[in-house]
């Protein structure tokens, strides 16, 4: 349980300074937080397999969503999404061994929960940053419920066959 609260705060107070801090800030606390996660939280280095694909399959989603106009960001740095966006990813790719793995077990859940949380997560996002969906607000929700609906149950199913 120990090394879950750690994943979760870590993960959530990186969300935070990801958001707000802006890349520089991201970088020193995405680095400092991984060092942790690996030291405190990691169970296995095959975890650091899934941290990849989730972070490459993440930032290509978030490509996508950039390119096609779904959602734009003032400072991009990397194929139209920031920095401080690969760092988010980065962090949140720890969680699915640790805080989210028990959606492992409920993969109806998980794709609700992404459905919902994922979009939820971006437009709180556009309001603490530059970042600006670029359709009518509920087009792009739903568009990011769906990418999330079908894309994070599939690394949770993942985490779960790695972690057997």
């Amino acid at each position: 349980m120990k090394k879950i609260l750690i994943n979760l705060a870590l993960f959530q107070t990186g969300w935070f300074v990801c958001v707000v801090g802006g890349d520089i800030y991201a970088i020193a606390f995405t680095i400092a937080a991984l060092l942790i996660h690996n030291w405190l939280v990691l169970s296995s280095p095959v975890e650091w397999k899934l941290i990849s694909i989730v972070v490459l399959v993440g930032c290509l989603w978030d490509v996508l969503m950039a390119q096609s106009g779904i959602i734009s960001y003032s400072d991009p740095i990397l194929l139209g999404i920031p920095v401080w966006l690969v760092c988010l990813w980065l962090l949140f790719a720890t969680t699915f061994m640790h805080a989210l793995f028990w959606m492992n077990r409920h993969l109806t859940l998980a794709v609700v929960f992404a459905g919902i949380f994922g979009p939820a997560s971006y437009w709180v996002g556009t309001r603490l940053t530059d970042a600006e969906l670029g359709l009518p607000i509920m087009t792009s929700l739903v568009v990011m419920g769906i990418g999330w609906a079908l894309l994070f149950p599939c690394g949770i199913y993942y985490a779960g066959r790695l972690k057997s």
